[in-house]
Formats: structure tokens, sequence, C-alpha cells
């Protein structure tokens, strides 16, 4: 089957100055590099994108900054994180005026709805707005996780092409890959097991750590995807400092002081976040040069 989106996703941060404004400057650099290194997409305005602490202009402002930078070359996906309706259909139809085809949705929280509430909060949103919708499920953030009977009716009755799935648990992932991989693409999001959910079928994922080494997870990708299980485990092994490290403090504070070692960004956070540690910069001023060096090494798994 042929999928709408699929691959390596990047998830990428929201750059501020000093003063808690968007540095669209770097922004667009990145998201120009993203697409340079062969990203499949970026996807803005995720947990990575601190969609939460900004305001709607702000998020706005980041959905046109990374969407001039791509120029229709590379999708762009800004997320839609909103606890209810009406903020997340505002937000999303400004996102589509400005240009998004496609939005990643996450689960609707805090009132903690049913299964069938979540159906209904979905084909509402699909109704009101014109985009693709790839539903995020995170439920160690939400506290709402979608039962895998939930994913495939929302494949089949709302405008969702694909999903996020930041569920750790395996077997709940591999339900909803059996009953709806074969109408929407089954996107992972977590980092530690993106082998395993490949071999699953999911057939990509919306990582953070591309950012850094996106020919990497793309190389993950492909030897999942060729049956090459043992080669694909033994890369990503490779990878496992790096994203130890990059998860080791809320996210995406360590992500930026990664970025801000190769000169791509700045360390600022917005509060109640806090920008990385001194001993997490330390740690990754080890880590980071060591997995930049591999990543043009990479071709050697394919020969």
């Amino acid at each position: 089957m042929q999928y709408k989106y699929s691959g390596i996703l990047t998830a990428v941060p929201t750059p501020f100055d000093g003063d808690g404004r968007l540095a669209a400057g770097l922004l667009s650099d990145h998201v120009r590099r993203m697409a340079a290194a062969g990203a499949d997409a970026v996807v803005p305005l995720g947990g990575t994108g601190e969609y939460t602490s900004l305001t709607a202009a702000q998020r706005l402002n980041v959905v046109t900054t990374c969407l001039e930078a791509a120029d229709g070359a590379t999708p762009v996906i800004p997320g839609i994180l909103s606890p209810g309706l009406g903020d997340a259909v505002d937000n999303a139809k400004a996102f589509v005026a400005a240009g998004a085809k496609a939005l990643m949705v996450v689960t609707p929280y805090y009132f903690r709805p049913t299964q069938d509430g979540i159906v209904d909060y979905f084909r509402a949103f699909s109704d009101a707005v014109d985009a693709d919708i790839i539903l995020y499920e995170i439920p160690y953030r939400t506290g709402v996780s979608l039962h895998y009977e939930t994913v495939d009716r929302l494949a089949e009755l709302t405008r969702v092409v694909g999903i996020k799935a930041c569920n750790p648990d395996l077997a709940q992932q591999m339900r909803a890959a059996e009953l709806a991989r074969d109408k929407i693409a089954i996107l992972t999001g977590e980092e530690d097991v993106f082998p395993l959910h490949i071999a699953m079928g999911a057939v990509g994922g919306i990582i953070s750590s591309s950012n850094l080494v996106p020919k990497q997870w793309a190389a993950v990708l492909r030897l999942a995807q060729e049956g090459r299980l043992a080669e694909a485990i033994a890369l990503h092994a490779s990878l496992r400092p790096l994203i130890d490290a990059v998860f080791a403090e809320p996210n995406p504070a360590p992500i930026k002081a990664a970025m801000t070692l190769l000169g791509w960004g700045t360390p600022d956070v917005l509060p109640p976040l806090r920008a990385a540690s001194a001993a997490l910069r330390e740690r990754l001023a080890g880590v980071v040069p060591a997995s930049i060096e591999r990543e043009s090494t990479v071709s050697h798994f394919f020969s």
C-alpha cells in the first residue's frame, strides 16, 4: 500500500532568542537542513516544538516559517496539542489557511474521555478542518490511550491517514497495526523500540533525535523494512547513547542543547521547562560528536 506519509518525519524544535521570541532564521535554516538530509517531512509544534507554551500567534509564525523554508519540497505537518475542540479547530484552520496540508492531532486530554468520546472528537475535527489528520497517541503525557479498535474506527470514519504511536505497550501497537495498517500509516514515536515497531508494521516514525542524525534513522528504517532486523537493531544500538542523552531531561531541552553544540540553535526553552543542566551538556558534548561522525558512514550497512 502507498501511504501519503511514511519514512523519517523529523519533530523539529522551536528556537528562541534570548527574550523568548521565535528565532525564525534558525528555524528556516534547520528546516532546509533537514530537507537536504532527506527528511520525509518536518513536524513542528509537537511536544518537541513546545506547542502548549506558545500563543496562537507564535504557533502560526512557526508554521509559516516552516512552510516558507520547505517551499513545497518537504511536507510540513504542524502539531495540534490542544486539550479541547475549540482551540484545536481554531489553530488548525489558521495552519491550513497558511498552507499546511496535514496536521498531527493529539488525543483530547484533561477530560479523560471514553473511546466513543474520542471518536466524536475526531469526527467533529475532521468535519471542521480540510486537512489530512495524523493521530497522536501519547498516553504517558495525556492520560488517554487509543484502543486499537478505536484507531480502526477513526481510519474508517474520518480524514485520519496515519498515527504517531507513542504507546510503549507493544501488544497494543501490534493489534492496532494488525487492524489498521492497510488503511493508515502507522508511525512510531517510540525511539527506544523503533526497529520493533517497524517489524510489527509501522512504516516510519516521527522522531526527535533525527534532528541530529537523520541518515542513521533512515538507515535503521530501511534495514528493518528489508527484513535485516539484526542489522537494524545493531545500528539502533549504536544510537542508544544519543537517545538516552536527549531524553535524560524533559524534551526538548536536551535536543536544543545538542543542536546548540553544533551551532544549529539556541538552548532556550519556555517555562515550565528549563534549559539542559550543566551535567547533561557535558554528557552531550561527549556523545554528539561521535554520533555526527557516524552520520557519514551509514552507507556501509547497504554494501
